[in-house]
């Protein structure tokens, strides 16, 4: 699962959906996934997590791998003329490829994030569509604030 090349320059995790509760696995599909493997930590902490207002459960596909938890300072949005905001959120739980909670993002693969934003979910955000509607186009992504410019213009050149 682990691969160890990043296929952008810059770190950043895209957001690209909004992903419902309903759609997140349960225990059963997480035990029969690890095959009644000894629970991890991060499945421990998963299946005894409770959502908050202020997290984000999202949809992305992997383009760096990070370890989990991580924290970022802006929230690029491609549409906004200043580039996004900035903001404090961290992404506390990955969820590889929808089906197994893990300490890390894996580059290339299809992963939910549950993010925590300090000040609540920007409103912005609101604006994303549920995983089966949307159209994954880049829009939005976390990431640092001295690597945002650089990460703007990766952005808009692969979209």
């Amino acid at each position: 699962m682990r691969n160890q090349k990043s296929i952008v320059k810059n770190e950043y995790i895209p957001i690209s959906a909004v992903v419902g509760i309903d759609a997140l696995p349960t225990r059963d599909s997480i035990t029969k996934f690890a095959k009644e493997k000894e629970q991890t930590k991060e499945i421990v902490n998963y299946l005894n997590w409770k959502k908050s207002p202020n997290e984000l459960v999202s949809f992305c596909r992997a383009v760096c791998e990070t370890e989990v938890p991580k924290n970022f300072d802006f929230l690029i949005d491609l549409d906004d003329h200043s580039g996004g905001i900035e903001i404090n959120a961290t992404i506390t739980q990955a969820i590889w490829n929808g089906m197994l909670p893990l300490n890390f993002i894996d580059l290339g693969y299809k992963t939910i994030t549950i993010i925590e934003f300090e000040n609540g979910i920007p409103e912005r955000l609101n604006s994303l569509k549920d995983i089966d509607d949307a159209d994954f186009k880049p829009r939005f992504a976390l990431c640092s604030k001295s690597e945002k410019e650089k990460v703007i213009s990766e952005l808009k050149n692969c979209g």
